[in-house]
């Protein structure tokens, strides 16, 4: 008979949503003028935090993969997360895209500042839903 998985505990979870929120006031401050094109990178890592809490609720592991999609991609098939969490899996590319020169010293300049601003209103929306049905659900009194 298979192990059950441990269950999700709630200030984990809570911890990672927390820094949702900060990696978005990264991203935020980055915007203003002058702005910045390492604000990419924290939306990156906010929504990388955001599936990870998603994970922690289901009982999967963290890993440190920062690949959305393959962290998306182990969510159950019937969960409604993963189709939420789908729409972040462009933002994978901005873990390394605007870091780092390319081999000839060039560097991208980064997504638009109206661009920064959509995403971070999106992910700052599924955060909050996180908080109320994630947290919840990981409460002992709420089971």
């Amino acid at each position: 008979m298979a192990a059950e998985p441990p269950a999700p505990d709630p200030r984990v979870i809570a911890a990672y949503l927390d820094d949702v929120d900060l990696e978005l006031d990264a991203a935020r401050r980055l915007v203003v003028d002058p702005p910045n094109r390492f604000a990419a990178f924290h939306l990156q890592q906010a929504s990388e935090k955001l599936v990870k809490a998603v994970r922690l609720s289901r009982g999967l592991r963290v890993t440190a993969d920062h690949d959305l999609e393959a962290l998306v991609d182990e969510l159950p098939h019937d969960d409604a997360w993963r189709a939420k969490l789908r729409a972040l899996e462009p933002l994978s590319a901005y873990a390394t895209t605007y870091r780092y020169p390319s081999p000839t010293g060039k560097r991208k300049g980064g997504p638009s500042n109206d661009e920064v601003l959509v995403w971070i209103k999106a992910i700052a929306g599924l955060n909050m839903e996180a908080r109320t049905s994630l947290l919840k659900a990981a409460t002992p009194s709420a089971r």
